[in-house]
């Protein structure tokens, strides 16, 4: 019994020397291993530089800025009356907002790992703001895109400013080049310049510094692009209280609930989902009205995304019309029958587009002859029209016919309404096939006639080949509800 005592406590004693020598190594190695980790990111931030500031996170409701905090994609932020923020992005993106301006978060992906799987779309609403390009515009410039009212504007490796003053869009680039696109074309901008786009139909123009309204960028140059320059504010000493020899009643519970919603200011969230309201609120779906040269039709209009929607069309026409081939007189029947499934991407997200799809083609021509001076020229043969009648024709095409074009406008653009849009692209058809048939009554000679016939078909469709490509050209009229 003894022995056993005896090793119990030896046991005991091991075990308390063991756990004494691993404890603090087991913490040493543990305090070893968490300065290991490395820092985590600070993520993007927005920072209240002065004045009211309010961040809106997808569908959740605005609420204001104190001092900062983190931000992500699909936010809108809107200043006040003498505010400012300063937006500071994970890949380096500075974005500085003056007075009264409205901005919106629409996608920002960074990948430190690869940066060139990064994305940038932002969007300017009203106000003005300054840009200062972080590594993903340096890395790859095609990933920045900037959407206006009046334009979708790029980079390349850049310091820029940009302000919608009633209707026009200004913008002045400090260093590098910026891109400005809309359904007029391309402008470039360098270092040094300044344009104003006055609508998403007009090119832009390069402007001096002087024709740009006064005031549109000087506030946007004194706001710190770096968060430790923003000054920290000077807290207010509360007032001394001196008590009131008449006892003040309390305020009722309605009135204390009120002076607590006094934050944020009701008209600054009213005028920011207002914007949010008139710019974004639109279904996605619009109805087009078309003429062109496959007729006159309409087309549902259906969004996607920001680069891509589809839509879905109709068209017809029909025209008679009379012409010679191969010495025969011809009246033509051309009816125009076409149903079509297409595809839009917008690449720099504005009005210009590139079309891919298919139609379902139906377009026919039917023909007959004419004969001339009583008879018929069929492959340099004559026969007496008493003896040939019902001289008549058919041409088709293959009813899957590949379609691709350009055009612009975008019908369910993010709060369009009323709309142009344009097409300009190639139908393939395939070659056309030609059938003809006749009665004939001249005994013998009709299987000569039927040699004869089959070589006209042969002249005709060779004739008609070049209608194997159909060129597509239309307006039309757009409405998004």
């Amino acid at each position: 019994m003894a022995n056993k005592v005896e090793l119990k406590r030896m046991f005991v004693k091991a075990a308390a020397i063991v756990a004494c020598t691993l404890i603090p190594t087991i913490s040493f190695a543990s305090q070893d291993t968490d300065a290991m980790k490395p820092a985590q990111p600070e993520g993007s931030r927005i920072y209240a530089v002065n004045g009211s500031v309010f961040v809106k996170p997808g569908k959740s409701p605005a609420h204001r800025v104190i001092g900062d905090e983190t931000i992500g994609s699909d936010t809108l932020v809107s200043t006040g009356d003498h505010s400012a923020a300063l937006l500071k992005f994970e890949d380096g993106q500075i974005v500085t907002m003056r007075a009264n301006s409205t901005f919106r978060i629409r996608e920002y992906r960074y990948n430190a790992n690869k940066v060139e799987d990064s994305n940038i779309i932002f969007s300017l609403l009203k106000g003005g703001m300054r840009f200062v390009t972080g590594l993903i515009g340096q890395r790859k410039k095609q990933a920045f895109r900037l959407l206006t009212p009046n334009a979708t504007m790029g980079i390349r490796g850049t310091e820029f400013m940009v302000a919608m003053v009633d209707k026009s869009l200004y913008s002045k680039v400090q260093t590098g080049k910026i891109s400005m696109t809309n359904a007029a074309g391309v402008s470039v901008l360098g270092a040094g310049q300044s344009a104003v786009v006055k609508s998403s139909t007009v090119l832009a123009s390069i402007v001096s510094a002087s024709a740009i309204p006064a005031g549109t960028f000087s506030d946007l140059v004194s706001i710190p692009l770096d968060p430790s320059a923003i000054p920290v504010p000077v807290p207010v000493p509360a007032p001394i209280s001196i008590p009131a020899p008449v006892p003040v009643p309390l305020p009722e519970p309605a009135a204390m609930v009120a002076t607590q919603a006094a934050e944020p200011p009701p008209e600054v969230i009213t005028e920011e989902t207002a914007v949010e309201r008139g710019s974004e609120s639109k279904s996605g779906i619009a109805l087009t009205g078309k003429i062109g040269t496959l007729g006159a039709g309409g087309e549902l209009n259906l969004g996607i995304s920001d680069s891509f929607s589809a839509r879905f069309g109709i068209n017809a026409y029909r025209y008679k019309y009379n012409t010679s081939v191969n010495s025969i007189n011809y009246d033509f029947d051309l009816n125009l029958q076409t149903v079509s499934a297409l595809a839009d991407w917008y690449p720099f997200q504005g009005s210009f587009r590139a079309t891919g799809g298919v139609f379902y083609d139906n377009n026919k021509v039917s023909l007959g002859a004419n004969p001339t001076n009583s008879s018929y020229l069929i492959n340099g043969m004559s026969y007496s029209s008493t003896g040939i009648s019902n001289l008549l024709g058919r041409m088709s095409f293959n009813p899957a016919a590949p379609y691709l074009g350009i055009g612009w406008g975008n019908p369910v653009a993010s709060g369009k309404g009323l709309g142009i849009t344009t097409d300009i692209g190639i139908l393939f058809q395939g070659k056309p096939r030609i059938d003809m048939s006749a009665t004939c009554t001249l005994g013998a000679q009709c299987t000569q006639f039927s040699i004869d016939l089959e070589a006209e078909r042969l002249k005709i469709e060779n004739n008609l080949s070049k209608f194997t490509f159909w060129p597509v050209v239309s307006i039309g009229i757009s409405y998004q509800w």
